[in-house]
């Protein structure tokens, strides 16, 4: 279809957050505005489809114009109140060398940015349980600490991209200031939550994890409560989830968890 004619035609209902909260009409035409600007008036979309995301809008496109062989691009358009954090979480970590998708254009509300092909993390270790991933995550997030001074929020593992065999991060509307613990109990929670749920092979990653990231400083922020705050962020994080899905098995596991600590074995 000919994006410029018929922009509405994209959603069989308009999207709504997390709240009800519908999308504003104006980040449809801001984003049909950047595509028209980018690409030309003869810019065709050959497919559009709704990627994940809890609390704003987020689409793949499948675009072409004279000239231009059909590439992808990832949309984001914001319903919350955070796509100026996101896009200069965003811009930063790219100049920092963290592997995050490239913004392309950004205004009012709306971040275009590159699309990057791969597998999603959580289905690759899940299939795989791959140390040497595990131990790339933990480094990508202590670069990301690093550079950011404040954690990322929502570190479930479908955030995660992996291409070429290099992790990118995604969805940063949630980065804030806080305890870096809770996003490393945050990710072995993820871990330890998906299919198939406390396997002894995750239990062992996450372990794994935690050593690596605390490995990467230069001057360890190892102290003597460490594993004992490890294991109460980690069933917080499940007792969370399990709230959040309705779910008794992640409950359990919680209790159990927070009850007898995290075996590997």
């Amino acid at each position: 279809m000919n994006f410029a004619m018929d922009p509405i035609n994209w959603f069989k209902e308009i999207p709504t957050g997390i709240d009800g909260t519908p999308l504003p009409q104006e980040r449809i035409d801001t984003l049909e505005g950047i595509l028209l600007e980018r690409y030309g008036k003869d810019v065709i979309i050959a497919s559009i489809s709704r990627l994940k995301s809890k609390k704003n809008t987020v689409i793949s496109l499948k675009i072409s114009s004279t000239g231009v062989k059909i590439h992808t691009v990832v949309a984001k358009m914001f319903i919350a109140n955070r796509f100026r954090n996101e896009l200069f979480i965003l811009k930063t970590s790219w100049a920092q060398g963290l592997a995050v998708p490239r913004v392309l254009e950004a205004r009012d509300g709306v971040i275009l940015m590159e699309y990057i092909p791969g597998e999603p993390f959580v289905d690759r270790i899940n299939r795989t349980f791959e140390p040497h991933l595990i131990d790339r995550l933990a480094e990508w997030y202590y670069n990301y600490h690093r550079v950011h001074g404040q954690i990322k929020g929502d570190p479930r593992l479908r955030n995660f991209i992996i291409h070429d065999d290099q992790i990118f991060g995604v969805d940063f509307e949630e980065s804030r200031e806080d305890l870096w613990m809770v996003d490393i109990a945050g990710v072995c929670a993820s871990l330890l939550d998906t299919d198939p749920i406390f396997d002894p092979r995750k239990r062992t990653l996450s372990w794994r994890f935690l050593e690596k990231y605390l490995s990467s400083y230069p001057i360890s922020p190892r102290n003597e409560t460490t594993c004992s705050d490890f294991i109460s962020a980690l069933a917080d994080t499940l007792k969370q989830t399990a709230e959040w899905r309705k779910d008794s098995r992640i409950l359990e596991l919680s209790e159990k968890i927070r009850d007898e600590g995290l075996p590997t074995d």
